[in-house]
């Protein structure tokens, strides 16, 4: 249950995220830094497709192991993504907050995604 409601969670808050990003690329792009609109409204067609994925995952009778996991690297990745990006001072100050928020919250699904998963093995 846990992992079916993280996933469910996930898809739900990346897609709207996504339609931000692209119905709002430019004024996003100003106040974080982005020097390109078009970014994200790549990162917000991304979003989409993942969250997509979780959410028809989510509501098979039986959630996939294999998505699962796939939910857990991807979120750590953009962790990780966030991370050097931050690092490398490519944004304002304010975008690196933003960044460091949302990434904050990307690894909180990751944990519950994660926690879901070993849940499930052994209820499973």
């Amino acid at each position: 249950m846990l992992l079916r409601y993280a996933l469910a969670v996930d898809g739900v808050i990346s897609g709207l995220c996504g339609v931000v990003a692209i119905l709002a690329a430019r004024p996003l792009a100003d106040l974080l830094g982005v020097p390109a609109p078009a970014v994200l409204v790549v990162v917000g067609a991304g979003l989409l497709v993942y969250a997509a994925g979780l959410i028809l995952g989510a509501r098979r009778p039986r959630v996939s192991p294999a998505l699962s996991r796939a939910a857990v690297a991807l979120n750590g990745a953009w962790v990780l993504g966030s991370v050097a990006v931050i690092e490398a001072g490519l944004l304002t100050a304010i975008g690196n907050w933003i960044v460091a928020g949302v990434a904050m919250v990307v690894l909180a699904f990751a944990a519950f995604q994660y926690g879901g998963l070993r849940q499930a093995r052994r209820v499973g």
